[in-house]
């Protein structure tokens, strides 16, 4: 990681600059998969000391500037304070738009996620005697989203499905919700 300091109308000491790269040092570590360049702008306009922060990465870019009438100090700490936000709201966003179960923790990944429905012979399905009863034509298999009843509602409102399965977030329970002949929606719960 390349790390560029440089001051404009600010002579960058050695402290400062030893303040700045073990800071942005633990920053970067912590927060950041691959960082390709880290630049910090130290400018001083009349009595007002200005701190300019830019680290690329890989995933995303974090920019901070941040000034102070009382010192250069306190003007890299609130920058780097400023950049410490923005990386871990950025890290936070990529991790869950990146995850594979939803943003599920792991406590929940080990519970049933999907259904899937076996076709028996025909010949199983039927009693003895001549009524002719429905026979399983189809399989599915369909996710079970953890949401709540009224997610569950409005997502089954816009879609063809006639019912959605779901983990409902206040019982943690498997339930079901689907579409009655009268235009109203129906719950299947389990007992508690």
């Amino acid at each position: 990681m390349a790390t560029t300091i440089a001051g404009r109308h600010y002579t960058v000491t050695e402290d400062i600059r030893t303040l700045i790269t073990t800071k942005v040092g633990k920053i970067v570590e912590k927060l950041f998969n691959d960082v390709i360049d880290v630049r910090v702008v130290l400018q001083v306009e009349k009595y007002r000391n200005i701190c300019e922060i830019l680290i690329k990465g890989k995933d995303h870019d974090v920019k901070s500037v941040q000034e102070s009438d009382e010192s250069m100090q306190d003007a890299i700490n609130k920058a780097l304070d400023h950049v410490k936000r923005q990386a871990q709201k950025n890290r936070r966003t990529i991790r869950d738009h990146h995850r594979k179960d939803g943003g599920l923790n792991k406590a929940v990944a080990g519970r049933v996620t999907e259904w899937a429905v076996q076709v028996l012979e025909p010949g199983k399905l039927r009693k003895a005697g001549k009524a002719r009863l429905p026979r399983i034509i189809k399989t599915n298999s369909i996710a079970i989203l953890p949401m709540t009843i009224e997610d569950a509602a409005e997502s089954l409102d816009g879609s063809k499905n006639e019912f959605i399965v779901f983990r409902d977030l206040d019982n943690d329970r498997i339930s079901v919700i689907y579409k009655r002949r009268d235009n109203n929606l129906g719950l299947i719960a389990p007992e508690v």
